[in-house]
C-alpha cells in the first residue's frame, strides 16, 4: 500500500473515531429533545427541533460505518412524520411510545460498539474510488520526436514548431527513434511512412500493432502518396492521424495540441454546505482524495462569501438545516445572477420522492441521498462539473481560436484587479494586434486572415504561463493578463513573443508571407480600475503603431504615458 493511500486511510479511521467519541452526546441530545417534545405535547416547533438531530444522525451514521444506527434514525424518522398527520390522541400516544422505544433501542445499539468496530468499518466501509496519480512538477515538456529522413524537411519542422512551443527530437531511423524512446520523455510522434514495396507501410516504434494500451504517445504519420491501403496500413498499426506532404505546419501544430491535450484541466472546485462539521470534513477528504479541491463551511450565512472567494463549480447543499433549510439557501443563491449557472446538488438523508422533486424545483440539478457511498458520490460531481465546465466554454470562448471571448475576459480581468489589490501583487495587462492585418484580409483572403489569427493564438497558448489569462479581444487584437509579474519581466516576454511571431512562415496560395505584431502593456497601480488598466494598455498600444509597429510599448505607470522602447 502506497504512503498516501496510508495516509488517507488514518485521515478517515481519526473521522470515524471522533464521530463514535461524539455519539453519546449526540444521543443525549436526542433524548433531550424528545423530553422538550413530551412536555410541549407534541407542539410542531417542538417536533421540528427534535427532527434535525435525528435527521442529521441518519445521514451521517452510515457514512461512518455505522448503517445500523442510521437505519434506527429513519425509522424514528417515518414515525415523525406520521405523527406529524395523525390528529387522532390514541394514535398519536401510540407513535409517541414508538418514538422513545427506538430511542432507547438507539441508545442500546450505540453502547454496544466497540473500537474494533473502525476496523470492521474501515474494511467494508466505504466503497472508494482511488485518484488517479497526478503529476507534482508542472505541465509535461511538449517535447516531439520526429523521424524524417530528409535532412532539410526535417530542419524546416524543427524550426516552425519551435515556434509553437515544441521541443523537436528529429531522428533519420527508426532504429535511433527506439534508442530516444527509451531516454526521452515524448509527447507525440510524427514519422515519416514511405509505402513499402509489399504495400505496406514503415511503422514507427511503439505502434506496431493494433493492440496499443493508450499509453504511447499519439502517432501522426505522414506521406507523399496516399491511398486507401496505405491509410489502412497506418491505421492497423497505431496511427491517430495521417498528413499529406508537404505538411502544413500551422494545421500539425493544431494537431499536436488536440492530440496531447497541453494544457491539463484545473482541479473541479465544490465547496459544501452542511450543518454536520463532521460530515462536511468527510466530504471534502472524499473530494480531495479524487484530486479535486473542496472547502466545507457548516453556516448558511457564509455561503455568499465563501462562492465569491472559493469560485465553486459545484455546490453540496444539505437539506435540513437549523434557520435557514437547503432550499431557502438554494433560492438565495439563484437570486444572485452571477450565480445562476453554478450547479447545485442537494445531498440529504431525505428519501421522499416528492420531497426531492419539491427541493430540485428551487433549480437544483440534482439530489443524492444519504448515505451515499464514496464512489457514487465523486461520479455525480465529476459529471455534473464536466457538463457545467463544457457549457461554460460554449458561452466563453472564442469560436475561431478557443481562447477567452471579450466578456469572459473582462471578468477575469476585474478578478484579478480586485486580487492584485488586495494582496498587493504586480499585475500586467498586455493588448497585441497584428500589424496591417486589413491588408493580409485584402490580398490573401479572409480564410487566410483566419489562419493568422489562429496562428498567433496557438502561439501564445503554447509560450505563456499556464495562469496567464488570454482572450481575443475582437479583430486581430487580442489581450493577455500576465498576474504576479512586473512590467520589465511582462516586456521581455513579449517582445521574445513578437519576435518569434515575426519569423513563422504563414501559408498562401502562392507560397508563404509572414506578419508581426504590436503590443501595449500596462501595470496595475494603487489608483487603477480594470477600466483604466484597459486604457491605459489601450492607448500604449496606440504609441506602438504610431511609432512603426512591431514593437512593444509600456506605459509610464505614474502618468500612465506611454513609454517608447
Amino acid at each position: 500500500m502506497s504512503t498516501s493511500q496510508t495516509s488517507r486511510g488514518e485521515r478517515l479511521r481519526r473521522m470515524r473515531e471522533r464521530f463514535l467519541a461524539e455519539l453519546p452526546e449526540r444521543i443525549d441530545e436526542l433524548e433531550r429533545g424528545w423530553s422538550h417534545v413530551l412536555e410541549t405535547a407534541g407542539r410542531p416547533a417542538a417536533l421540528e427541533a427534535f427532527h434535525r438531530p435525528v435527521h442529521s444522525l441518519a445521514g451521517t451514521a452510515g457514512t461512518f460505518g455505522q448503517p445500523g444506527l442510521g437505519d434506527q434514525a429513519r425509522e424514528i424518522e417515518d414515525v415523525l412524520e406520521r405523527l406529524g398527520q395523525s390528529e387522532e390522541e390514541s394514535a398519536r400516544l401510540e407513535l409517541f411510545e414508538r418514538i422513545g422505544a427506538r430511542l432507547k433501542a438507539l441508545r442500546q445499539d450505540a453502547a454496544r460498539i466497540r473500537p474494533e468496530a473502525l476496523e470492521t468499518a474501515a474494511a467494508v466501509e466505504p466503497t472508494r474510488l482511488e485518484p488517479i496519480p497526478s503529476e507534482t512538477s508542472g505541465e509535461l515538456p511538449s517535447c516531439l520526436l520526429l523521424i524524417e529522413e530528409d535532412r532539410a524537411s526535417a530542419e524546416d519542422l524543427v524550426e516552425q514548431l519551435g515556434y509553437y512551443g515544441w521541443n523537436v527530437i528529429w531522428c533519420e531511423s527508426l532504429a535511433r527513434a527506439r534508442a530516444v524512446l527509451e531516454t526521452q520523455r515524448i509527447r507525440a510522434i510524427v514519422s515519416d511512412c514511405s509505402p513499402l514495396p509489399e504495400g505496406g507501410v514503415s511503422a514507427p516504434p511503439s505502434s506496431a500493432s493494433p493492440n496499443r494500451t493508450g499509453t504511447e504517445p499519439p502517432l501522426i504519420m505522414v506521406s507523399s502518396h496516399w491511398n486507401w491501403d496505405a491509410r489502412l496500413a497506418a491505421v492497423r498499426s497505431g496511427a491517430d492521424a495521417c498528413l499529406s506532404k508537404p505538411i502544413d505546419v500551422h494545421g500539425l501544430a493544431d494537431l499536436l495540441d488536440k492530440l496531447t491535450c497541453t494544457r491539463p484541466s484545473d482541479p473541479y472546485r465544490v465547496l459544501i454546505l452542511d450543518d454536520s462539521v463532521p460530515l462536511g470534513d468527510y466530504y471534502v477528504a472524499v473530494l480531495r482524495d479524487a484530486g479535486m479541491l473542496a472547502y466545507a463551511i457548516s453556516k448558511p450565512s457564509a455561503l455568499l462569501d465563501s462562492i465569491a472567494t472559493f469560485e465553486p463549480e459545484l455546490i453540496l447543499l444539505d437539506l435540513y438545516m437549523p434557520d435557514c433549510n437547503g432550499i431557502e439557501a438554494a433560492r438565495v443563491v439563484r437570486q444572485e445572477e452571477r450565480h445562476a449557472g453554478i450547479p447545485i446538488v442537494f445531498l440529504s438523508g431525505e428519501s421522499d420522492r416528492q420531497q426531492q422533486l419539491s427541493a430540485m424545483g428551487t433549480g437544483a440539478d440534482d439530489f443524492l441521498t444519504k448515505p451515499i457511498p464514496d464512489a457514487d458520490l465523486i461520479r455525480a460531481v465529476e459529471l455534473r462539473v464536466s457538463r457545467f465546465r463544457s457549457l461554460t466554454a460554449l458561452i466563453r470562448q472564442d469560436s475561431l481560436t478557443g481562447l477567452l471571448n471579450r466578456i469572459a475576459f473582462d471578468l477575469h480581468l476585474e478578478s484579478e484587479v480586485a486580487r492584485s489589490s488586495r494582496s498587493d501583487a504586480p499585475l500586467v495587462l498586455a493588448i497585441l494586434d497584428i500589424d496591417h492585418f486589413k491588408q493580409v484580409n485584402d490580398t490573401y483572403g479572409h480564410p487566410v486572415g483566419d489562419r493568422v489569427i489562429k496562428s498567433l493564438a496557438q502561439m501564445l497558448r503554447k509560450r505563456l504561463r499556464r495562469h496567464d489569462v488570454i482572450g481575443r479581444y475582437g479583430g486581430e487584437e487580442f489581450s493577455v493578463l500576465m498576474p504576479d509579474t512586473t512590467i520589465a519581466a511582462a516586456e521581455k516576454v513579449m517582445n521574445a513573443l513578437r519576435e518569434q511571431f515575426a519569423l513563422l512562415r504563414l501559408p498562401n496560395a502562392g507560397g508563404h508571407f509572414q506578419c508581426t505584431f504590436s503590443a501595449g502593456l500596462a501595470e496595475l497601480d494603487d489608483h487603477y480600475s480594470s477600466i483604466a488598466l484597459t486604457s491605459t494598455a489601450d492607448a500604449a498600444l496606440y504609441q506602438a503603431k504610431r511609432l512603426g509597429r512591431n514593437r512593444v510599448v509600456c506605459a509610464n505607470a505614474d502618468s500612465g504615458a506611454a513609454t517608447p522602447p
